[in-house]
């Protein structure tokens, strides 16, 4: 029987006044839902498009022999929600959110994306980034034109290329993984890297201990170095039969 241990940590951060992060843990089904959501635009949109679209998530009746098209209908699902939540409120209008979205079947992972919310994995003490931020930085950098290290200070790093919400077409990122027992899964919004290096992140995740403890150190850290966004951080350690 699949094992999962997780702990997670969602805070404000130093400088803004709503948290417009939110975050899923549902291990209760047979496939089971990870996520984090970063939300923006409105005078409380983000907030809500965050929230609406792991509610899309949580609830999506998934099958496990299609899981990969199951996720992807749900975040599509989540896109039109949240278009249409906005449409019918002037307040809520341009409001929009990442979506980084884990669902784990047996030893089989599926990482559906949108945005630049990240996915890590730490295996056999390395760190590897699963996703690719869906950014105008992250973009330039496949194109050659900068090198990681200029797109992690770039003054638009944080310009996205696409998020829920925004527009009626969509296109999401998928990334399948077979999984190993010991594998640790990191999934966290900007407000942690924009912060904390990856090196850094594989020092915080190799610590021995409880996973809520290893989440709440990050986001610590990110916060005694400003805490600038809202900073939400989802560790999760699997073991299979």
């Amino acid at each position: 029987m699949t094992q999962l241990r997780t702990g997670s940590v969602s805070d404000t951060g130093k400088v803004r006044k709503r948290n417009e992060d939110a975050h899923l843990v549902q291990l209760s089904q047979e496939i089971k839902k990870i996520a984090v959501a970063d939300g923006m635009g409105g005078h409380q949109g983000g907030h809500v498009a965050s929230r609406l679209a792991l509610e899309v998530i949580g609830n999506y009746q998934m099958n496990s022999s299609s899981l990969k098209e199951d996720m992807g209908k749900a975040v599509y699902e989540a896109n039109k929600k949240i278009k249409t939540r906005a449409g019918s409120d002037p307040e809520l209008e341009g409001m929009g959110t990442t979506i980084t979205f884990l669902g784990i079947l047996d030893r089989k992972g599926v990482v559906a994306q949108v945005g630049d919310s990240r996915l890590y994995l730490f295996r056999e003490g390395e760190l590897r980034r699963i996703t690719q931020d869906q950014s105008l930085v992250e973009e330039m950098v496949r194109q050659g034109k900068l090198t990681q290290e200029e797109a992690e200070i770039h003054p638009q790093r944080n310009v996205l290329l696409q998020a829920l919400g925004v527009e009626e077409e969509i296109e999401v990122d998928f990334y399948e993984l077979s999984l190993m027992d010991g594998d640790l899964f990191l999934l966290c919004t900007d407000g942690l890297t924009g912060l904390v290096t990856e090196d850094e992140l594989a020092e915080f995740i190799k610590e021995q201990g409880d996973l809520q403890n290893r989440a709440q150190k990050l986001v610590d850290l990110a916060n005694a170095r400003g805490g600038h966004d809202n900073i939400t951080v989802v560790l999760c350690s699997y073991d299979g039969e």
